[in-house]
Formats: C-alpha cells, structure tokens, sequence
C-alpha cells in the first residue's frame, strides 16, 4: 500500500483533473502526496521542443515557478490529506533530470496523459528519465479517470524481469480480494512448458486474489492496443505491465509496447522497470 505518492505537472491550468485524482488516490491509502510543479524556460515553439530555448533571467523564471506553484496549492487548499507543493524550473532540456535528482523516493510516481501538459516532449522526457533511473512505479492517469481503490486490474504478462517488478507494485496497489485477469497477448499456439501464466495465477491467489488467466490473439491490434482493449471491455480499473527501456549514451530507447502506452494510455495504467 503506497504511503509516500508523488505527482508531476507541469501546466497549472491543465492539471486540476490529475491533481484531484491523485488527492482521492492518496486519501484512499491514508498517504502523504508531494507534488512537482515543472516550470520550464520559455520556447519559441513547442514543436520545436528541445530545440529553441529563449533566454529569460534566472529571477524572471524563478517568478513563474512561484506562480504556478500557488496555483497548484490553490487546487489542493482543502486536501484531507498531507500534500506539499515544490516547484522545478529550468530549460526545457534539463528539467527531468532536475526531477530525478530532487525528490524520486517515493512508492508511486503519478503522472497524467498528454492533455494535462502543454509541452509533449518534456512529459515523454520526464517519463523516460523515470522509468530508466527512479526505480518507481510510474501510474499514467488518463485525465477522466479516478483510482482510488483497485478492486480489477488486468495483468499484461511477458516473462522478464519488468513484468515481474510490475507483479509485485499491483499486489500493493490492490484491494483484497480483488480480480485480476492476467492476460498474454500471442498469436503462436501454446506450446509445452509455456506456463509461466499459471505461475503468476499461483503466486496471486496465495496473495488472497480471483486470478484468471487469459491467452489473447491480438486481432491485427498492436500489443498495447491489444490489452488496452481487453482491459477497457472488461470494465478494469487498471492496466499492469512492465515497461522496458535502456539508455545508449543520451538516447532512451523504448519498447515498442512502452512507448505506444505512454503515449495513448486509455485507462489507468501502471508501468514498473
């Protein structure tokens, strides 16, 4: 059960929908929230992102920073819950590594879809640098969505070791006694001693869990889109998988399941590396 929440926004005006989400998340679990506001320089164009900084004073910037994060606490002025308010603000390029090093400890890192930013890149940015370096878990909240309790999730399953990770986070986020559809998304028969499914059905069920397990085809649908269809007919509250990446040098490469949910989740959607 998460106790220490932290929540990334970067657009005030944007974020009341995830803010609030994230307060009724953090009231559920009786959790502290801390929330960072991102204030990134000023650009000629968002697509031109991370290209075309234009150069304000450190003071001027600092100004807006302190701006947008009164507008946050404004959102949160009548939590019941413990919530601080800190503000990041840097050029745009700089900004999530700013984040992992100022406050990445927590049990669950929340952050909304692309609606609730202004500029994608640094949304992508910030979730990239987290998934590659904070060893949190990392909720994607679509912004009409609200999670605060998970009584069904659908598990996407793939053996590797992110998956696994990904296991062990939802078993602390869900309610007891709660359904989870494990789902493996194949179009090759089953083979003999593929039954790495069965194992993960065992290990929930010994947790006190309904655990069923599912072999989908992915119906001409990409993986992501596969199980995030299967979750959205199922009525699931949320969707767990592994996200897998490695660094190159200064390039994060995703997987192709990764990137496709980060960028279009359509559900609540947990991601553990």
């Amino acid at each position: 059960m998460p106790k220490n929440i932290l929540v990334i926004v970067e657009a005030p005006a944007k974020a009341a929908p995830i803010v609030d989400a994230a307060t009724a998340l953090a009231l559920a679990h009786e959790a502290c929230l801390d929330i960072a506001v991102l204030t990134p320089g000023p650009v000629a164009s968002p697509a031109l992102v991370p290209f075309g900084a234009m150069y304000l004073p450190d003071e001027v910037v600092a100004r807006d920073s302190r701006a947008n994060v009164a507008a946050v606490e404004a959102l949160v002025a009548g939590a019941s819950c413990p919530v601080a308010v800190f503000g990041l603000y840097d050029d745009v390029a700089w900004l999530a590594g700013d984040l992992r090093r100022s406050r990445q400890i927590a049990d669950l890192t929340v952050i909304g879809t692309p609606e609730a930013w202004e500029l994608h890149w640094l949304r992508r940015r910030v979730v990239e640098t987290l998934i590659l370096s904070s060893g949190t878990p990392i909720l994607i909240l679509p912004p009409d969505h609200r999670i605060a309790g998970v009584r069904h999730a659908v598990f996407g399953w793939k053996p590797s070791p992110e998956a696994i990770r990904a296991l062990h986070d939802l078993v602390r986020l869900l309610e007891p006694e709660a359904r989870v559809d494990i789902v493996m998304v194949s179009d090759r028969p089953r083979q003999a001693g593929d039954d790495t499914g069965a194992e993960v059905k065992r290990h929930l069920t010994r947790h006190g869990f309904v655990a069923e397990l599912h072999r989908v085809a992915d119906g001409g649908l990409c993986e992501a889109d596969a199980l995030q269809q299967f979750a959205i007919e199922r009525h699931a509250d949320l969707l767990a998988l592994g996200g897998f990446a490695h660094s190159r040098i200064r390039e994060v490469m995703l997987g192709g399941v990764t990137r496709r949910i980060i960028d279009d989740a359509r559900i609540p959607v947990l991601l553990s590396h």
